[in-house]
């Protein structure tokens, strides 16, 4: 069979089993995944603490709407300052946890695929090169929620707002970071980060093939008719440990897709070894079961 027959086959296949599904889904999140979450929103939850008390406090003090945006940026800055780079601080130690994680859970899909592994733990260098990796990344993040504070400062100025209504949107801010923002975050991080360990203990024990998987519920990219992002025709695919999947990435999670493929992101990877008589010709490849 030539090359160019096995690609359109395939295609087929892909398109078939995109439109129905026959492979397994992760069914739900792993409860050590979720045990990692909840742990780093909880922290991240005690940092804010008092902050919103201390933003309105000095709005209050200063008496009047900053009116250019490098005030705003500046007053913005000054109080998130601290609490931002110890949330920073944090979500880099905790994401080690979660590299270590997604070791764990790809030594036992190997195991579960009957090969004979020995547990290793990351090396010290690979550990601080994953920290700097994450405290860098998070920079992003919170510059963003940064802007967000200083829009509604600049709204509330254009809109010829007072203190005390201004004070009221804060609030609100406040409400969606504590509520949906650093859940977000908690979800994000951990997840990017265990994709990462398990990508890394593929690497490090000479995994030929790797697979895409998702949780496989309504909430999976693609499954609204609206999603710019498609992750159901990512669902089962398997290419080459050193190849990029369809979309782009690496990995769930890799940081040098698209920010709408990688946020909020619970797919996993997991090592794909090939049944016994089965070939695969081209990559991605989808299985037939």
């Amino acid at each position: 069979m030539n090359r160019k027959i096995a690609t359109e086959m395939n295609n087929k296949v892909v398109e078939f089993l995109s439109k129905y599904g026959t492979y397994p889904s992760i069914k739900k999140v792993d409860e050590r995944t979720l045990k990692a979450e909840n742990r780093l929103n909880n922290k991240l939850l005690k940092l804010q603490a008092g902050v919103e008390a201390e933003f309105i406090r000095a709005l209050r003090e200063r008496g009047y709407l900053p009116s250019s945006y490098r005030e705003r940026r500046r007053f913005v800055s000054r109080i998130f300052e601290i609490p931002f780079q110890d949330m920073k601080t944090v979500i880099a130690d905790e994401s080690i946890s979660g590299a270590e994680l997604g070791r764990q859970m790809t030594l036992d899909d190997l195991v579960q695929e009957g090969l004979k592994v020995t547990f290793n733990s990351f090396s010290d260098r690979a550990k601080e090169k994953l920290w700097e990796k994450v405290y860098r990344f998070s920079d992003d993040t919170f510059m963003r929620i940064e802007g967000d504070f200083i829009q509604t400062l600049a709204n509330g100025y254009n809109e010829g707002l007072g203190i005390d209504e201004v004070a009221r949107n804060l609030r609100d801010d406040f409400k969606n970071l504590r509520d949906y923002r650093l859940r977000n975050i908690a979800r994000t991080e951990i997840q990017s980060a265990q994709n990462e360990g398990s990508h890394q203990t593929m690497q490090d024990y000479g995994v030929r093939y790797k697979q895409w998987l998702t949780v496989g519920d309504d909430r999976v990219r693609g499954n609204d008719p609206y999603d710019e992002y498609d992750h159901i025709h990512l669902h089962g695919q398997v290419v080459e440990f050193d190849e990029e999947y369809s979309n782009g990435m690496m990995y769930p999670g890799d940081r040098s897709g698209d920010i709408g493929d990688w946020i909020n992101c619970r797919c996993r990877e997991r090592p794909y070894i090939p049944r016994k008589g089965e070939i695969i010709l081209t990559t991605p490849y989808y299985p037939s079961a």
